[in-house]
């Protein structure tokens, strides 16, 4: 069984700035969470429209003890750390951006993964985002024990969402703040 989380917002703000930020959002005080960011790999399409980035992420976080068990770490040692590969393409011609971030660690236990599209509608003049976020359970047998996981771990990927939206649009105001006072 995979359990599905699927979210929409929009950003009244353009596609360049949306973009921009999601390159740059962090640090930030709502998401204190991640650690360090490092971009392993950055190239375009031959046309020069697409730019392509991998990046990995270390985050802080705390896992319950029971997971130590479950994953085989040793003595039930706590785990505070994790490692997530994000992988992004921005098409400037269609002013799309599309993500998809999983966890590289701890995937015996649970694998997630989140695929992201920022679209600019020019209707609106905003950037609409649409997220469908997967959880699959691997190592654990039984449905009832399955299903706890992965709703334990969707209730801590919505929170931690709500936080990272509001980072961004932290970033974003700053952002507009700075482009007025250019003018």
């Amino acid at each position: 069984m995979v359990l599905i989380h699927s979210n929409k917002d929009t950003f009244y703000n353009d596609f360049e700035c949306v973009t921009g930020v999601l390159f740059n959002k962090y640090p930030n005080p709502y998401v204190k969470h991640i650690l360090s960011i490092d971009t392993i790999d950055r190239h375009r399409s031959n046309d020069g429209n697409k730019l392509f980035t991998t990046r990995l992420i270390r985050k802080q976080g705390k896992l319950p003890i029971w997971v130590s068990y479950i994953i085989g770490a040793s003595g039930g040692s706590k785990i505070n750390e994790s490692w997530l590969v994000e992988y992004s393409v921005v098409d400037r011609s269609t002013l799309t951006m599309k993500t998809c971030i999983k966890n590289l660690d701890h995937v015996k236990l649970l694998q997630v993964e989140e695929r992201t599209t920022y679209q600019w509608n020019n209707e609106l003049k905003a950037t609409q985002v649409n997220s469908r976020v997967t959880f699959s359970c691997n190592a654990i047998q039984q449905l009832s024990l399955k299903e706890k996981i992965e709703n334990m771990a969707k209730s801590k990927f919505e929170e931690s969402m709500k936080r990272s939206r509001l980072g961004m649009s932290l970033v974003m105001q700053r952002i507009e703040a700075m482009r007025q006072e250019q003018i």
